[in-house]
């Protein structure tokens, strides 16, 4: 009889032992900060290995919970990268290839001005299910500085400060001297603060969440053109020469502010009922050797990764990414395998807050919550590119394909092809095309009926009121004919009045780059009259 106290003593401590493993277990609602780099590279990490550059903030939140190496974005530019984060869809669903701009570059791209608000979005879904939500930093899913374009509010947000985008700035209702809008970004100065203004915000709002649910947005500057830096910034690398010690410095006052982030929520006692993700939004930018050129202070690195910004190689598109989520995602953990990919955090998120998705909604993505977790995961769903720039270089690729370890790029005409395992062969060093010609031709397969699914024109509700104009539909740009036809379509974008002719100022603000609008208006204005004719803008092969 002795032997019973003993006995439920043994099962009170396993009960004990299963309420204590529930008790430290994170909040089955975390909250959510999504904190997204802009051109930063996957080697720029000194916890991936840079030997200079300190990211103490990045490698804490690598070392409390898990670093994902085999992470890639959906596209290798910033606006339809973002684009597959807020949707979990690939980007060409929504007709976005390339990043948004001035509404007659948008539609010679066959784009629209923005992405359509109406879309499934994360944020819109956080906030019916009871979220508080906010995006402070880069927008860009508009551009071009269009006066309709939708606000953030339409995306679900209930507060946003940004910049590359409409509404409030960065800078507004904050003590700064510098001015908001499209060109704070690029300004030298204001450069160095953006970021710094951006967390300004994201930590008052965590402040205020009160106890409410939160999904934040935190869309850092850093490290896109113009890379700057202040005196005080480049105080930790006075032995690294130009350009290095600027981009050195833009790298580490990113990573400050990701300090603050994790700082706020310590003190208020929210980091083990908060998911923080970190990622990039694409590869770095290419680098320039000279001091006059644009891309001179852009000097990141892809650690090893071939291809850079543009280029759907892994340079481009494989990132970091890094979680915590204290007591749920494992820290320490480096997973090296498992092919997380940028449409996969809509439906990770939902799974993580038990958020409902969308009724009717498919995602291109999948919910990898049990990888977050920590345990080995396959994905079922493969992953897609399609790159509509210019494929020069690096940037050859067109389409490319990824099934597991396994990924396809083709060119333009889908002849030239190169096949890697990107997990046992990260830099792709080696085609394995010739090797494995029914792989590559499955995959092929693959890829031509994912772009039968895709739109081939633009809802005209996503286009500005002046790009609604347009007579014709849009086509590639590229020399003769097709210049003519994009002329038709700039015509029309540009007769504000619609009576026929362009006038000097119509012509101007049309225009993106402005430098000698006045001279080149002269060289279409053949009669000399100050106005022009259809005829005499477009020509007469395009009639």
């Amino acid at each position: 009889m002795k032997k019973c106290p003993d006995i439920l003593a043994a099962l009170f401590a396993v009960l004990c032992a299963l309420c204590g493993q529930q008790s430290t277990a994170a909040a089955p609602h975390p909250n959510i900060v999504f904190i997204y780099a802009d051109d930063l590279g996957f080697g720029d990490l000194a916890c991936h290995g840079h030997p200079r550059i300190q990211t103490p903030h990045l490698d804490r939140l690598a070392r409390e919970g898990t670093d994902f190496w085999s992470f890639t974005v959906v596209n290798p530019v910033c606006s339809p990268s973002r684009t597959g984060i807020v949707t979990g869809q690939f980007p060409s669903r929504w007709g976005v290839h390339q990043h948004f701009a001035a509404h007659e570059e948008n539609v010679a791209r066959s784009m629209p001005d923005w992405l359509d608000p109406k879309a499934p979005l994360l944020p819109r879904v956080m906030k019916e299910a009871g979220f508080r939500t906010a995006h402070y930093g880069k927008w860009h899913l508009s551009g071009g500085a269009l006066a309709d374009a939708p606000l953030p509010a339409a995306y679900g947000y209930d507060d946003a400060a940004v910049w590359t985008g409409p509404g409030r700035g960065v800078f507004d209702g904050l003590d700064y001297k510098f001015g908001s809008g499209e060109g704070a970004a690029h300004d030298k100065e204001a450069a160095s603060w953006t970021s710094v203004a951006a967390t300004d915000h994201a930590v008052k709002f965590i402040r205020e969440a009160k106890g409410t649910p939160f999904y934040l947005n935190l869309w850092l500057h850093e490290t896109h053109h113009l890379v700057s830096a202040t005196a005080d910034d480049k105080k930790p690398y006075p032995d690294v020469a130009e350009p290095q010690r600027t981009y050195y410095a833009a790298v580490t006052r990113a990573d400050r502010q990701v300090g603050r982030i994790l700082d706020v929520l310590d003190e208020l006692g929210l980091a083990k009922d908060t998911l923080v993700m970190f990622s990039s939004d694409n590869g770095p930018e290419n680098s320039h050797t000279q001091p006059a050129q644009k891309f001179y202070f852009s000097q990141g690195s892809t650690g090893g990764l071939r291809g850079r910004k543009r280029s759907l190689l892994m340079g481009g598109v494989n990132v970091p990414f890094l979680a915590r989520w204290p007591g749920v995602v494992p820290a320490g953990r480096v997973d090296k395998e498992t092919a997380l990919a940028g449409v996969d955090v809509f439906p990770t998120l939902l799974a993580a807050t038990g958020v409902a998705a969308p009724k009717g909604y498919v995602s291109d993505g999948e919910n990898m919550l049990p990888a977050f977790r920590g345990q080995p995961q396959a994905r079922t769903k493969p992953v897609f590119w399609w790159w509509q720039g210019k494929h020069t270089g690096d940037d050859w690729p067109t389409f490319a394909m990824r099934d597991g370890p396994w990924v396809l790029i083709l060119d333009e005409t889908k002849e030239k092809a190169e096949l890697s395992n990107v997990i046992t062969d990260r830099a792709q060093a080696k085609n394995l095309a010739a090797e494995q010609p029914e792989r590559v031709a499955r995959m092929r397969a693959e890829i031509e009926k994912w772009f039968a699914t895709l739109p081939k024109t633009v809802d005209p509700a996503m286009q500005s009121k002046a790009s609604r104009r347009a007579a014709t539909k849009a086509a590639p740009a590229t020399t003769g004919a097709a210049l003519n036809v994009n002329r038709v379509r700039a015509f029309g974008n540009w007769d504000k009045n619609a009576d026929g002719v362009l006038t000097l100022d119509e012509y101007r603000n049309g225009l993106a780059k402005k430098d000698d609008a006045e001279k080149r208006f002269k060289g279409f204005d053949k009669n000399g009259d100050g106005k022009l004719t259809r005829e005499e803008f477009v020509g007469t092969e395009a009639k």
